[in-house]
């Protein structure tokens, strides 16, 4: 049962697109972000969406702010929600797929956000990226290859479970 309050004064989330972007070589393009250390500074391309904003808009917006990039965004190949941690509210990351690039495309960083990219084989992730990246990151390539579509909740290794 809904309260009147939940549709006047619901619950801060945020939705972000993000984009899968592989190279020529089977290569996916991670950045390092300015904000964050450990392996949680390197990600995939994309971001929050702005208010009234769809995920895809935002993905498409974020991927030219990022590197510079006219991409057009293609279908969606994971969905993962992650709960808050006191610093970021809790949201749902959609990840889309794009056109492969050359990996000899410049690629131009904001300097105030994004410090450097890298071009990584999905098998070397691991000691790269946060657990959670990789994990996102392995199940859209698995949507990809003509895998599902998951959604996945929470961390990998969280007591919630996944439903694919």
């Amino acid at each position: 049962m809904h309260l009147e309050s939940d549709f006047i004064s619901p619950p801060p989330r945020r939705s972000a697109g993000l984009a899968l972007i592989r190279s020529d070589r089977g290569r996916v393009l991670l950045v390092e972000k300015a904000y964050k250390s450990g392996p949680e500074r390197f990600g995939l391309v994309g971001g929050s969406a702005r208010p009234g904003e769809h995920a895809s808009a935002a993905c498409q917006r974020e991927v030219f702010e990022e590197t510079g990039l006219r991409l057009s965004v293609g279908p969606v190949l994971a969905v993962h929600w992650m709960p808050g941690n006191g610093t970021v509210k809790e949201g749902t990351n959609v990840v889309f797929d794009v056109p492969p690039v050359r990996e000899d495309t410049r690629i131009v960083l904001p300097e105030s956000e994004l410090v450097d990219y890298l071009w990584v084989f999905p098998e070397y992730l691991a000691g790269i990226v946060a657990p959670y990246t990789e994990w996102r990151i392995t199940a859209a390539l698995e949507a990809l290859g003509g895998g599902p579509v998951r959604y996945l909740i929470g961390h990998p290794y969280c007591e919630v479970p996944v439903v694919a």
